[in-house]
């Protein structure tokens, strides 16, 4: 990829990758380092490690591995510092930065990482299956099915009389009245 071509991609993928990339840490700063990492990391590809088309589903892929790695370091960190402080067994929540909708992240903390990466990739930034399946690294044929039950455990978390104000709100009805995928 050609400096030009990097510009194009960030000018165009830039504020959705931050978002997502927010969405699944709750923290700005953090955001911002993992994103400009993506962005460092696939420029420094070698030429055609990545294929014409996909630089946009890559650079997911990249920022979606460096926010598990982040995850699981500081999974490690944690579990050492409730052993030495006999803190509680649970991590403290994370808050949410003003005016960045508190109930949205709390319901997408709750999520298990994956449900909430899925939802955020399917209905904020609007990738297909397959660009799903390549940023998340499983195959095309099961992201259907993921999102689905993505969907359902977000049903779970949502207020009852909110069900109906979604965009993806016929499989938010309540189990057993849902839409089938």
């Amino acid at each position: 990829m050609d400096e030009a071509q990097f510009h194009a991609l960030y000018a165009a993928t830039h504020a959705r990758l931050w978002a997502y990339v927010y969405r699944l840490t709750g923290e700005r700063a953090l955001a911002d380092d993992l994103v400009q990492d993506s962005y460092c990391r696939l420029f420094q590809l070698p030429a055609g490690r990545v294929a014409a088309g996909s630089e946009r589903a890559y650079l997911y892929r990249i920022a979606t591995n460096l926010v598990t790695d982040h995850h699981r370091g500081r999974t490690r960190l944690l579990a050492r510092l409730r052993e030495l402080l006999l803190a509680h067994e649970a991590a403290p929540p994370r808050t949410s930065e003003p005016g960045e909708g508190r109930d949205l992240q709390a319901i997408f903390d709750r999520l298990p990482r994956r449900d909430a990466a899925l939802l955020w990739l399917a209905y904020v930034d609007g990738h297909d299956h397959r660009e799903i399946a390549e940023i998340l690294d499983v195959r095309p044929a099961s992201v259907r099915v993921l999102l689905s039950r993505a969907r359902a455990r977000l049903a779970d978390l949502l207020p009852p009389e909110t069900r109906g104000q979604h965009a993806f709100s016929p499989a938010l009805a309540p189990r057993g009245h849902g839409s089938r995928d």
